[in-house]
């Protein structure tokens, strides 16, 4: 990456990585092969449902950085998912209840 300049930046769960790279044409370079491999071991869903999980947590108030960081988990309890937002403040009951329902779907 020496001498390519970053245009923009925004925060993708480990699937949608592994998608991005999978469709890379020809030969990938070792780490783009180190990023799927590691999304294949990783990734809790795939790609469009991470997204459609992470569209949906943005929607009832998460922003999308803290949103990703939860899809890329994927708590399956409470205690889980209150371990992923322990340093957050302002994380009511009804919020938490709102995040599993949507990684319920």
């Amino acid at each position: 990456m020496i001498g390519k300049e970053i245009l923009s930046q925004t925060p993708i769960t480990v699937s949608e990585a592994g998608e991005i790279v999978a469709a890379i044409e020809g030969e990938r370079t070792y780490e783009q092969n180190a990023v799927f491999e590691y999304a294949k071991r990783v990734a809790p869903v795939d790609a469009e449902k991470a997204r459609a999980a992470v569209e949906k947590l943005v929607e009832i108030g998460i922003n999308r950085e803290l949103a990703v960081k939860i899809v890329n988990i994927w708590p399956k309890d409470k205690i889980d998912l209150y371990t992923v937002l322990a340093k957050e403040e302002g994380v009511s009951e009804d919020l938490y209840d709102r995040i599993l329902e949507v990684l319920g779907e």
